[in-house]
């Protein structure tokens, strides 16, 4: 959760995303009827740090960011996007979530033949955020 908290922060309160999708990133799901380009976040994992001198004070969240759009070009714009906001200064402090690094992990690209009239591309983007617990 914290790992969705931190990277959700640094999404919403990155201008250049801001001024293309709004409002419209959300965790998990997109709401019915969503406008595009939108993105939405979820964690595929989260791996505690070991440690041999007790229990794990960091982890490791894989989150997935997956961004869709109308045409390829918006959604693939739009994880450009994402990719830069991501590419902060760490450590750092994200809404009370203490990020020691955040490493991108790569992307695949894909298409919703079933969502709307003509389909929505979608680029889902994985990232590693190592965070305090």
């Amino acid at each position: 959760m914290k790992a969705i908290i931190a990277a959700y922060n640094i999404l919403s309160n990155n201008a250049a995303l801001t001024a293309v999708v709004g409002n419209r990133i959300n965790p998990l799901r997109l709401p019915q009827g969503s406008a595009f380009p939108a993105i939405t976040l979820h964690v595929i994992s989260n791996v505690p740090h070991m440690s041999k001198s007790g229990p794990s004070k960091t982890d490791f969240a894989r989150v997935q960011i997956d961004t869709y759009g109308t045409t390829y070009q918006s959604a693939y714009q739009t994880a450009e996007l994402v990719r830069s906001a991501l590419e902060v200064q760490t450590p750092g402090v994200f809404n009370g979530v203490t990020v020691q690094v955040i490493e991108y992990d790569g992307e695949n690209e894909m298409e919703e033949d079933q969502a709307g009239f003509a389909g929505i591309c979608h680029v889902s983007q994985d990232f590693i955020i190592n965070y305090n617990r």
